[in-house]
């Protein structure tokens, strides 16, 4: 043993050890710090703290042979133990270096982005389901405190939704039964609930009383019921949720997960005045007034600038704005993203600030990794969160991973109540899967397709029924509303392909106009264009929108319109510029 310490120290392993430990030390701080500045992925840093542990047992191996002066030997038993390091120092490398290891090879298709975890999570194993109604407003204020039964419904929604083992119906899904006449039974069966919510608000002055009960759906008896009457504040209205949610859990034999914050919503304020004004800007979000909204919730935050939820949704505003046309992208997903990064210092909880942020990396930065990864974020702090799959699955789609992205959409739509037996339509026809699109809508009749229709419509050409397809597209050219630009381009290109070209031309007049009001996306008139078989001038709008870095350039590989286009080299240019390529690649069979 003696022996052994004397050559480790003649050939200065400890000094070459600890010169290298202060070398890595330093470049990785300096690494760190230049990562937060540029956002630059996690992967990389994980990567270099990685390889800067196998370069030490490098740094080993290089002091045996060259601590003194470089002229020792080495015997065999030596040889095998520093073979040995090395081996060690790889196998971590292997395990837990990003996209390593056979464990990955489900996503070796996708590179640099993260593995999806499976859906059947926690909140789905309990068999249990429960739909929160919309809460009755008692006061004799009448539509003046129409907001506060709302945002208390909203804000319970979303505090249930935190209960590991438990399905929270989204909002969106219980509105159309406000004032229904149906029984409970009947409304449980529509939203697929065991339990349904009730409660009603009544605010007088600086009071306000709510009465709630939990009914089973399945005989209409009432499992627990209070009433609770409170001083008006944030603080007691926030309180009372929380006592709802942990009556509810126990009730349901459901445990809360206190690690995660309970039944305690994110990213709250005691200002009142802050709350009532954050709760007016989400309604008017319901009303379908974004920049209504989007001031609203700049007040609340003037009255209380640490209030994290308002600035989550203020974020999720401006990707609104942003996506409908209504403000310019290069203007408003910067603004989403200083909101949304805002909400996350405060209380990094708040679910509305990671979906804004997977939007902005998505639809603007076209930073693949990191939108897969907040999304994926946003579904670990809330399982029951309708929106995150939804859009999640658009950017699956978007990558070319339908499958994954069928999934995403059916959970979706089994959290919003929806059916589902139109979900992948889009995805499909990505693909050219033409039959099994017909297959997938022939017992929805045409009123109930909505989008999937021009969908339907396509197939029907394609697989040589444009008689029919005619009729569909006509349909949905009689119901085309402005405020959906998407469809409306898509179903001029989609006339332009079933022998209309008229009505193409008819269509892309109409979108042309509505550019001279506000933004209007050059990718969607270079469809229609593209459809009436103009393809420089397609390629010069597709050109203008890459440069405005337009939101719906991500779905270029996606898109069936683009079929005709796959191997122009202008359209693989774009692809590779921005870093599609490798999801769609030139010479993949697209059906």
């Amino acid at each position: 043993m003696a022996g052994l310490f004397a050559r480790l120290k003649q050939r200065k392993i400890v000094q070459w050890s600890v010169a290298y430990a202060a070398a890595a030390f330093a470049l990785l701080q300096g690494v760190d710090i230049v990562a937060q500045r540029f956002a630059w992925p996690e992967s990389i840093t994980r990567a270099l703290i990685i390889a800067s542990f196998v370069g030490f047992f490098v740094t080993l191996l290089l002091a045996w042979y060259h601590g003194e002066r470089g002229e020792q030997k080495i015997s065999s038993a030596e040889l095998l133990l520093l073979s040995l390091l090395l081996a060690i120092g790889g196998g971590f490398m292997w395990k837990f270096a990003p996209g390593a290891g056979a464990g990955n090879a489900e996503t070796a298709s996708a590179p640099g982005l993260a593995a999806v975890p499976a859906l059947s999570g926690p909140n789905t194993q309990s068999g249990k389901a429960v739909a929160v109604l919309p809460f009755e407003n008692r006061s004799a204020g009448g539509e003046d405190a129409a907001f506060l039964a709302d945002g208390i419904q909203e804000d319970l929604i979303n505090t249930l939704s935190r209960v590991p083992g438990l399905t929270v119906i989204a909002r969106t899904a219980v509105l159309p039964f406000r004032d229904s006449k149906l029984d409970l039974a009947q409304v449980a069966k529509r939203l697929s609930a065991t339990h349904l919510v009730e409660a009603g608000v009544q605010r007088a002055g600086d009071r306000v009383r709510i009465n709630v009960q939990l009914v089973r759906a399945s005989d209409g008896q009432t499992e627990w019921s209070e009433r609770y009457d409170r001083t008006l504040s944030a603080t007691n209205i926030f309180d009372v949720q929380e006592e709802i949610t942990e009556a509810v859990a126990n009730t349901l034999k459901l445990q809360l997960d206190r690690t995660a914050g309970g039944g305690r919503l994110a990213g709250t304020t005691e200002n009142l005045a802050a709350y009532e004004l954050f709760l007016k800007g989400r309604k008017q979000w319901t009303d379908g007034s974004a920049k209504e909204s989007v001031r609203l919730f700049k007040e609340a935050l003037k009255l209380d600038p640490n209030y994290a939820l308002a600035h989550g949704a203020l974020a999720e505003a401006y990707i609104y704005l942003a996506m409908g046309g209504i403000a310019p992208p290069a203007e408003a997903f910067p603004l989403a993203e200083a909101s949304a990064r805002r909400a996350i210092e405060l209380d990094d909880q708040v679910v509305q600030a990671y979906t804004a942020l997977g939007e902005v990396a998505f639809h603007f930065a076209w930073d693949w990794p990191e939108a897969e990864k907040s999304m994926l974020r946003a579904i670990a702090i809330d399982p029951n969160y309708a929106i995150a799959y939804s859009r999640h699955a658009g950017h699956l789609a978007g990558w070319g991973r339908f499958d994954e992205a069928m999934a995403f959409e059916q959970r979706a739509n089994d959290l919003s109540a929806t059916r589902a037996d139109a979900v992948g339509t889009v995805y499909l026809l990505g693909q050219g899967r033409y039959q099994e699109v017909l297959d997938l809508t022939a017992a929805i009749p045409p009123s109930k397709l909505g989008d999937q229709l021009a969908g339907r419509a396509v197939a029907l050409i394609r697989t040589g029924r444009p008689d029919e397809a005619l009729r569909l597209l006509d349909r949905l050219s009689g119901e085309r509303r402005t405020d959906n630009l998407g469809r409306q381009a898509f179903l001029g290109w989609a006339y332009a392909q079933a022998g209309r070209p008229a009505k193409a031309r008819e269509i892309l007049q109409e979108l042309q106009q509505e550019a001279t009001r506000h933004y209007v996306s050059p990718q969607l008139i270079a469809e229609v264009v593209l459809g009436l078989g103009d393809r420089d001038l397609a390629f010069a709008k597709l050109q203008e929108a890459y440069d405005l870095r337009d939101p719906q350039m991500p779905f270029l590989g996606q898109s069936v319109v683009y079929e005709s286009v796959r191997q122009d080299p202008r359209y693989r240019e774009l692809l590779r510029k921005m870093k599609l390529d490798v999801f769609y690649p030139a010479s993949a069979d697209r059906g």
